[in-house]
């Protein structure tokens, strides 16, 4: 009994031993990936700085290689590098990021939106439009600041796309979401050409009505 008991004592601080040591384990694992995660906040960061105000890419693609090193599901790294590489006149590659970004996070609306600038380079019009009206419908609060963006990419798209009156519809929408500043500014970009371009598509539809009126008169 006196063994029994013994071996039951020293199976339970076992027990116990594995618990602290688990625990411990974990507390460690999870204090590791905080400090990681900061390190690679810190880093895009910097990236960030680098691309747009320093313009050394070299070094900026050297800070996001070593983020995807440390987290390689890390969205903003991954969008990142693929503005580096749209800077960089490599579309395809950045194209390739973008969609590793969105692998990682698909409701990513910057990832879909930088996705669409790509396609709509590439004459993918359509499938442009796609993914910005995804970007749309994905747009958080902590986003507000692509919003004139995406206004701006979307109507573009859908003149592009000869749909003058869904154009109009978007400017108009514009008017009552975007801040004074950024509405003036879609407006003065596109109010003027919609207005031209639908114009000019009724004035051919009359036209042709007018053809075919003669062409079928007795």
């Amino acid at each position: 009994m006196i063994m029994y008991g013994h071996f039951v004592e020293l199976g339970e601080n076992k027990h116990m031993k594995n618990l602290l040591t688990n625990e411990s384990n974990t507390n460690k694992q999870k204090f590791d990936k905080k400090i990681f995660n900061i390190k690679a906040e810190k880093l895009v960061r910097e990236a960030n700085d680098n691309l747009v105000f320093l313009k050394d890419y070299e070094m900026a693609m050297k800070q996001v290689e070593e983020v995807l090193e440390i987290d390689p599901e890390n969205t903003r790294g991954l969008i990142l590098k693929g503005n580096l590489f749209f800077c960089l006149d490599e579309l395809q590659l950045a194209l390739e990021s973008y969609e590793a970004a969105l692998q990682v996070n698909p409701d990513s609306a910057e990832a879909l939106s930088l996705k669409a600038n790509i396609l709509d380079i590439y004459g993918e019009t359509r499938e442009a439009f796609e993914s910005c009206e995804k970007a749309f419908k994905n747009l958080k609060k902590r986003d507000k600041e692509l919003l004139t963006a995406l206004y701006d990419q979307k109507i573009a798209i859908l003149i592009k796309l000869k749909k003058y009156e869904e154009a109009r519809q978007t400017l108009r929408e514009s008017y009552n979401k975007l801040g004074k500043e950024d509405s003036s500014y879609i407006a003065s970009c596109y109010r003027e050409v919609i207005d031209n371009l639908h114009k000019e598509k009724q004035r051919k539809k009359t036209i042709a009505i007018k053809r075919l009126t003669v062409v079928h008169c007795p």
